[in-house]
C-alpha cells in the first residue's frame, strides 16, 4: 500500500500550481462552451414546445371550422364529440407541459453553472475541493 500523503494545492511549488492552474481554467473553458451550447440547444427545444402548443391549438380551430362547415353544407354526415377533442387536448398539453418544465429546469441549470463560471464561483470552490 502507498503510504505517500497526500499534498493539497497550498502545498505545491509554484511551477506545479501553475500547471494545475492551467488544467483547472482548460476545464472550466470546456464546461462553459459545453454549458452553453446545450443551454441554446435546451433554448430552441423549449421554443419548439411552445410553438407545438399553439399550432395543434390552430389546427384544432381548423379542423373544427372545416368539419361544422362540411356539416352545414351536407357534404357529409355524423356528429363531432368536442369533448373528446378536449380530453385529447387536455393530455397532449399534460404531457408537453411536463416536457417542457424538465427542460426548463435543465436550462435553468445551466444558467446557473454559466453563472458560476463567469463569475469565478466555480474554479473558488474547486480551487477550496483542492485543499481538502
Amino acid at each position: 500500500m502507498n503510504k505517500e500523503k497526500i499534498i493539497t494545492y497550498d502545498e505545491l511549488k509554484d511551477d506545479e500550481k501553475e500547471v494545475l492552474d492551467s488544467f483547472r481554467k482548460m476545464k472550466l473553458m470546456y464546461d462553459y462552451a459545453r454549458f452553453k451550447l446545450h443551454r441554446i440547444q435546451v433554448g430552441y427545444l423549449i421554443n419548439d414546445y411552445e410553438h407545438l402548443k399553439k399550432l395543434r391549438e390552430e389546427i384544432q380551430v381548423k379542423y373544427f371550422s372545416i368539419y361544422e362547415e362540411l356539416l352545414s353544407e351536407d357534404l357529409i354526415e355524423g356528429g363531432l364529440d368536442a369533448s373528446v377533442w378536449g380530453i385529447n387536448r387536455e393530455h397532449e398539453n399534460e404531457v408537453w407541459d411536463s416536457e417542457l418544465r424538465l427542460m426548463s429546469d435543465i436550462k435553468i441549470n445551466f444558467d446557473m453553472a454559466i453563472a458560476m463560471i463567469e463569475s469565478g464561483e466555480a474554479e473558488q470552490a474547486i480551487i477550496d475541493d483542492e485543499n481538502k
